[in-house]
């Protein structure tokens, strides 16, 4: 008798047991805006499945996932159950192990500043300046424990061979810790940034000589004069630039000014030639103008220049060696004068023995002259051989050491205002206060007279002069 129900199992469907070791848990779910999975154990499962011989053993490992889901995971979450994706007519017999454990930590944003680096070198002649950046900071996401890592945030451009300006240019950022190390976890937002590099010719700063035009209205004097930059630069080779050492194209029509007052006037500058670029193009100028007042000035002791130390040189008249000066000026400034801020000065650098009557050069602070401008004033020099050497002179005389470079230093106050100190080239404005032209500085403040420089100018020049 037969039974069609007993069927001997064939090998193609006989129920067997297969092992697969190293399968890779694949993590997925997880709210990365918040949490970043520092890691997992194991990484790695045994399997243990079971199907038919023919499906078991006909399918590659890479067909069999281990999945562990963390959508719903936060910090306090330490093991996850694991989840199985295996080919169809196959089954999970056991695995080892049946969890793994999750490390999930807290994300944390803070903002850093950008910064941008050059690398190389611009064409001969030319500089990078500053480089501007949009924006100048970005948020950087890190787990909370690897946020207080970050040093710095950098991006790097290069500017080798350039002979003009970099803008607009793209640049990626890296976060790098203390050591110099890439922070490969870190999210930048934005993760580059827009970047401008100047590249320029050589330049030069070189300060700002004020002059004036025209005249003030009778019985006004200035009592402060400011500028808005006190220094331009100039661009342009170097040959150029080695040449030129203050701006004098700045120019104030003193006409303009009508009464007692502060005044802005503005002014535009003008490219000196030769140069490619000046910096600023304009600026103001801030006049501060009051009525006229006067003061006298006593006891002002004069001072005997370029002395020969083998002559000796004595101030016979006045028989003081002093003098009194009535002086023009702000009554601020005035009042603030002393002695010791006016210069009488006798240069005797080329007289020879004997008795010489000595025009006097007046040292005096910025925007103060003389009432008597027109007047010379005059000193009796006696000249005598100098039986020691070493003898100083007397008075206020000076030794006379260095007569080549007092000689160097002489002066005048010629119609550019430039007469005065040859080793004090700051700042400087031509003051209208004065019958001609003088060199004084261009940002006096009210009610605060500099005391004249002790280095004044020798030679027969007599024209007074201000100190810087």
């Amino acid at each position: 008798m037969v039974h069609l129900d007993d069927v001997t199992p064939t090998p193609s469907t006989r129920i067997e047991t297969k092992i697969i070791d190293n399968i890779k848990v694949q993590p997925f779910g997880l709210n990365e805006k918040k949490y970043v999975l520092i890691g997992m154990e194991p990484q790695e499962v045994r399997l243990e499945v079971k199907g038919k011989r023919t499906d078991i053993t006909s399918l590659f490992s890479d067909e069999y996932k281990v999945r562990i889901d963390l959508s719903k995971a936060t910090t306090e979450t330490k093991t996850v159950p694991l989840k199985f994706e295996l080919p169809s007519g196959v089954s999970v017999v056991s695995a080892v192990p049946s969890e793994i454990t999750v490390y999930i930590e807290k994300r944390n944003s803070a903002n850093f500043p950008v910064t941008i680096v050059t690398k190389g070198t611009a064409a001969e002649g030319y500089q990078a300046g500053k480089v501007a950046m949009d924006p100048a900071t970005v948020k950087v996401t890190l787990p909370e424990s690897e946020l207080s890592d970050v040093d710095k945030v950098q991006g790097i451009v290069a500017i080798d061979g350039q002979s003009s300006s970099i803008k607009g240019k793209r640049v990626k950022l890296v976060a790098y810790d203390k050591r110099g190390r890439e922070l490969k976890d870190a999210v930048l937002d934005p993760s580059s940034v827009t970047v401008d590099v100047p590249i320029t010719p050589p330049y030069k700063a070189v300060p700002i000589e004020l002059q004036y035009t025209g005249n003030l209205p009778e019985g006004l004097v200035i009592s402060k004069a400011t500028l808005s930059s006190t220094e331009v630069k100039l661009y342009g080779s170097q040959e150029d630039l080695a040449g030129v050492k203050s701006y004098t194209d700045v120019e104030v029509d003193l006409t303009q000014i009508k009464e007692p007052g502060t005044m802005v006037l503005p002014v535009d500058l003008t490219l000196p030639s030769g140069f490619e670029k000046i910096e600023p193009s304009s600026l103001q100028v801030e006049i501060t103008t009051v009525s006229n007042s006067q003061r006298v000035i006593d006891d002002i002791p004069i001072t005997i220049k370029g002395e020969s130390s083998k002559l000796k040189a004595t101030i016979t008249s006045p028989s003081s060696q002093k003098m009194s000066l009535t002086l023009n000026g702000a009554p601020g400034l005035l009042n603030s004068l002393t002695k010791d801020n006016v210069q009488l000065i006798a240069s005797v650098s080329n007289l020879n023995p004997g008795t010489h009557e000595v025009t006097l050069q007046v040292v005096l602070p910025r925007y103060i002259s003389r009432v008597d401008q027109g007047k010379p004033l005059t000193a009796t020099i006696e000249i005598k051989g100098n039986t020691t050497a070493n003898n100083a002179g007397s008075g206020t005389s000076s030794d006379g050491k260095d007569k080549d470079k007092d000689k160097d230093n002489t002066g005048s106050t010629g119609s550019t205002g430039s007469a005065g100190n040859a080793g004090n080239a700051g700042n400087t404005v031509t003051d209208p206060n004065k019958d001609k032209d003088v060199s004084v500085p261009d940002q006096p403040v009210d009610g605060n007279v500099d005391k004249g420089s002790s280095t004044s100018p020798d030679g027969d020049d007599t024209g007074d002069t201000t100190s810087p």
